[in-house]
């Protein structure tokens, strides 16, 4: 059984600003997510704020999620550019 992905109102208007070939790469990266949302370079992050959440690498971008294992849905809150503020 796949997993469903949920996009935050942040994360689409982000994913809407980005140039139209980074946003199939990350479309593909979402795809790899519903599969198996730990496979590839995921990590849970650290910190309160990032309690429960996972970030998913894809190039210079990062996907920041939540994998709800009870019903199989994975809420994607941001999709940032790696920088300094990115995780602040």
């Amino acid at each position: 059984m796949n997993w469903r992905s949920e996009l935050s109102r942040e994360a689409e208007r982000q994913l809407a600003r980005l140039p139209r070939d980074i946003q199939k790469r990350i479309g593909r990266a979402i795809d790899t997510l519903e599969v198996d949302p730990f496979q590839g370079d995921v990590i849970s992050l650290k910190g309160r704020q990032w309690h429960g959440r996972y970030r998913k690498r894809v190039g210079r971008y990062r996907i920041i999620f939540m994998a709800h294992r009870d019903t199989r849905v994975i809420e994607i809150s941001a999709i940032l550019v790696r920088g300094e503020q990115t995780y602040k």
